[in-house]
């Protein structure tokens, strides 16, 4: 009986493991941008931090009920965190390739930014303006290797559709 319960549980657990798999999931990732010419000239600190692999963290100024300033250090955990020397293409290939995969696998896949006005969601999705093939945004890189992967494939079609949602409202792009 104990036998029969414990194969029972590892049939469970394999079904899970299958279901909860990384093509299975929401993958949640954040990446450090510098600080631009602006805030340095403003002189501005730099007020983020990346810790590892998986851990952000924000320091804030703040003052005791006596006015003693200290730093309050706020964590975040997340599946992955980028900093700011981390190339689009690194990105890319940890967070949308395996995506452009999956979908040739039959599988369904979004990506998406989002972030203040400012925080680098143009730059890591398009990449910036004049950029080489290196400096290409998510978005070029994964048409880059979606069209690749269509003409190894003649026989597929694919539909592509970009919406920006902004101050609450929906924009089919």
């Amino acid at each position: 009986s104990s036998s029969s319960s414990s194969n029972n549980n590892n049939n469970a657990q394999n079904q899970n493991k299958q279901r909860a798999g990384p093509k299975s999931r929401i993958m949640v990732c954040v990446r450090k941008r510098p600080l631009n010419d602006k805030e340095k000239a403003k002189g501005e600190t730099d007020c983020a931090h990346t810790r590892g692999a998986h851990t952000f963290e924000v320091t804030e100024p703040r003052s005791k009920v006596d006015l003693t300033r200290y730093m309050c250090t706020h964590k975040f955990i997340f599946d992955a965190v980028f900093d700011e020397f981390m190339s689009n293409e690194e990105i890319y290939d940890k967070t949308c390739k395996p995506l452009v995969d999956f979908f040739f696998e039959g599988g369904n896949a979004t990506c998406f930014a989002y972030g203040q006005t400012g925080s680098g969601k143009t730059y890591t999705m398009m990449g910036p303006e004049g950029g080489g093939l290196e400096q290409n945004g998510l978005y070029v890189l994964a048409a880059r290797d979606i069209f690749y992967e269509l003409r190894q494939h003649p026989e597929l079609m694919i539909n592509v559709s970009f919406f920006e949602i902004y101050g609450g409202k929906f924009f089919d792009l």
